[in-house]
């Protein structure tokens, strides 16, 4: 069966968009259209944080590792034994190393 890229949004922010081709996996449903909350502010602290050990609270609990990347729409973090991804729109909160804001 022939994967068909996935709609990524063109436009965030009224500003064009560059990214990668995304191809679904057979049998997961995929959404015909795709929208994000962008907090700009927030993905910009958050990213100051790549490459530290974080601990994000999220709607579902806490969860700590180390900050893998930063998306528009989520987060990667590093446990020991696998990775997650968490939707910028579920983080409460995160705590990490001090940072200077300048």
């Amino acid at each position: 069966m022939s994967q068909n890229p996935i709609d990524q949004p063109a436009f965030v922010s009224q500003r064009p968009v560059m990214h990668t081709q995304i191809i679904p996996i057979t049998g997961i449903p995929q959404p015909n259209m795709y929208i994000t909350q962008l907090n700009p502010v927030f993905v910009q602290h958050i990213s100051r944080h790549q490459g530290q050990e974080i601990a994000i609270m999220t709607t579902a609990g806490k969860v700590e590792g180390v900050l893998a990347g930063v998306a528009v729409d989520h987060v990667q973090l590093n446990l020991k034994d696998r990775a997650i991804h968490i939707r910028i729109s579920q983080i409460i909160y995160f705590e990490g190393p001090l940072a200077s804001y300048r």
